[in-house]
């Protein structure tokens, strides 16, 4: 082979390897890209998430108009559900009971693909961010991204963006033998087309049951009570009293975080409604949870992050000294 021949081969190779290399040069940036877009960003899409044996199909219109986000969410198999969103604002239709549940929820709080959390600065404190392969998913070139945890205390990612956009188009789940727990992918994706009104209404609104969940309202700033062993990196981050269904009173919640995996704890006087509650460890996928009884009160602690994080938290917490 001569070496022009040979030059003519390998250059547009070389070219093909030299754009990932470029882009895994800075994955923090990625990282940003893809926080960014999720929330910026027009699309509509159908997404699996699939949680062990569990594996739900889903459609999603996203629309960002003067800072405003309007998202409608479709269940497309097993019971039929439609949730609205509008800002803060979020409705979840149930056509089998003719019923719909109102409730107002934090503007940062995250889901597929608006998964990673409005400031990154932190996460190297307690994760390896580096730049992965780049691949094909819904069709699409994307670019993966690892997050790696620096100890046993929290789960790894494994995402993969849009080359063209930066939305989030796969995430994985990693436990902390390299199992993948929880996937979330898409399976078909339109990006940056129009989201017609139509496409954001929900398409079985209820003429039955309506019913109004409270907003969150801030806990008493005395008589706190307190978690006071957390693994390093998890720090409270909200302290709020929620309204629950068959709850006659209202619950504290208490919701720790490493800047990516979320624990929380719910504190509440045992009467009628909280007897029967958890006891002990249990766990679905991904999510553990912890319940014990201290002071009067049921203690449970739910957190999609390891088993010893969930239970060392929760075996901490202790009621406001007298």
């Amino acid at each position: 082979m001569s070496s022009a021949v040979f030059r003519h081969l390998t250059f547009p190779l070389l070219l093909g390897l030299a754009a990932p290399l470029a882009q895994a040069a800075d994955p923090q940036a990625l990282l940003m890209r893809m926080q960014q877009a999720a929330g910026s960003l027009d699309y509509d899409g159908t997404f699996v998430f699939q949680r062990g044996d569990q594996l739900e199909s889903l459609r999603i219109v996203h629309k960002a108009s003067a800072g405003v986000m309007r998202e409608r969410l479709v269940s497309l198999n097993g019971a039929p559900r439609e949730i609205i969103r509008t800002g803060s604002e979020v409705r979840c239709y149930l056509p089998d009971e003719n019923a719909v549940l109102i409730e107002h929820r934090r503007a940062d709080s995250r889901n597929f693909p608006a998964l990673l959390p409005d400031s990154l600065s932190a996460l190297k404190k307690n994760y390896r961010i580096q730049a992965g392969v780049v691949g094909r998913v819904a069709g699409r070139a994307a670019q993966s991204a690892l997050i790696t945890p620096r100890d046993a205390y929290r789960y790894g990612y494994h995402l993969w963006a849009d080359q063209a956009t930066g939305l989030l188009l796969k995430a994985d789940l990693i436990d902390t033998h390299g199992k993948v727990i929880e996937q979330y992918m898409f399976t078909q994706v339109s990006i940056g087309k129009p989201i017609p009104e139509s496409e954001l209404a929900p398409q079985h609104p209820s003429k039955g049951i309506t019913v109004q969940r409270s907003a969150e309202a801030p806990a008493a700033s005395t008589g706190l009570w307190v978690a006071s062993q957390l693994p390093t990196g998890y720090a409270l981050k909200r302290r709020m009293m929620r309204k629950l269904s068959a709850r006659q009173q209202p619950v504290e919640h208490l919701v720790y975080s490493d800047g990516l995996a979320v624990v929380s704890v719910f504190i509440e006087p045992v009467d009628d409604a909280a007897r029967g509650a958890l006891l002990g460890r249990t766990h679905m996928g991904a999510v553990h949870a912890f319940g014990k009884v201290a002071d009067g009160h049921q203690i449970t602690v739910l957190g999609e992050a390891p088993a010893m994080t969930v239970d060392l938290i929760g075996a901490s917490v202790a009621p406001p000294a007298r």
